[in-house]
């Protein structure tokens, strides 16, 4: 079995190491794949920070180092998109911009209006959101809504960590994923993501997170398989001890 990484971060955007200190690393550690999936610049006047993410110098720079280390590891040149539909022009535009070899599509904002709250940055902000929708239910379909409006571009290669939504839904607290309105929302999704030929991202950083579960869940992951959908295993590191971290455990999983 290779080992593989499809989801890192460096200080492309808001990782920790450097693009060829990810890369020696990977290769010290015998990694046979890695992409380098650092999150994309925000939309004009959406936020104050990450707006200098992913200059044109650092996507030459992967360009050149997957040349570079060609005879060592596959590199894969890629990138992290955040959908916010308020923005859809725009993103789209800049999908389009750059060849990529893989292009996820996430998202970390939720909508509310003409304003967003962040996922998983506090708790406090996503209780937010649930007040101001009138409910975890409400927050949890327009999420979903959003998502399906991503996919529905056909601009995207994959999705990343699809239930981020759950981020602080430990124990059920807000909502359960046994309830017949969030399966819906999930086998749509899917269903989707399948007709789309696109790729699901099973990322291992829920285990360092509050949810302490993988995303997708165990029941995700299984409805995914019998739809066919190719799931690209990544870490989301952020930093140096993240670039393995939750790997062994996937093997170990029943799917």
């Amino acid at each position: 079995m290779k080992k593989e990484n499809y989801h890192t971060h460096t200080t492309g955007s808001d990782g920790r190491l450097k693009p060829e200190e990810l890369i020696k690393l990977a290769i010290k550690k015998k990694f046979d794949v890695i992409a380098i999936t650092d999150h994309y610049r925000n939309p004009p006047g959406f936020r104050k920070w990450g707006n200098e993410h992913y200059s044109q110098e650092h996507y030459d720079l992967i360009v050149n180092l997957k040349k570079k280390y060609k005879n060592k590891i596959k590199i894969l040149v890629g990138v992290e998109f955040d959908w916010i539909s308020k923005y859809k022009k725009w993103i789209k535009k800049e999908a389009k911009r750059r060849k990529y070899d893989l292009k996820i599509i996430s998202i970390h904002w939720i909508r509310k209006g003409e304003k967003y709250a962040p996922i998983e940055w506090k708790e406090e902000e996503f209780e937010k959101s649930v007040k101001a929708f009138g409910g975890s239910k409400k927050v949890v379909k327009q999420y979903y809504k959003d998502l399906r409006e991503a996919i529905k571009t056909g601009l995207f290669d994959s999705v990343g960590h699809i239930d981020i939504i759950k981020m602080w839904n430990k124990d059920n607290k807000y909502f359960s994923p046994e309830e017949k309105w969030y399966k819906k929302e999930i086998t749509k999704t899917l269903k989707l993501i399948s007709k789309n030929k696109m790729k699901l991202d099973l990322n291992t950083s829920g285990w360092r997170k509050t949810t302490e579960e993988q995303s997708p869940s165990l029941e995700i992951i299984r409805e995914a398989k019998k739809l066919n959908i190719p799931l690209l295993i990544g870490t989301d590191a952020h930093k140096s001890e993240q670039l393995e971290a939750g790997l062994k455990k996937i093997k170990l999983m029943k799917i």
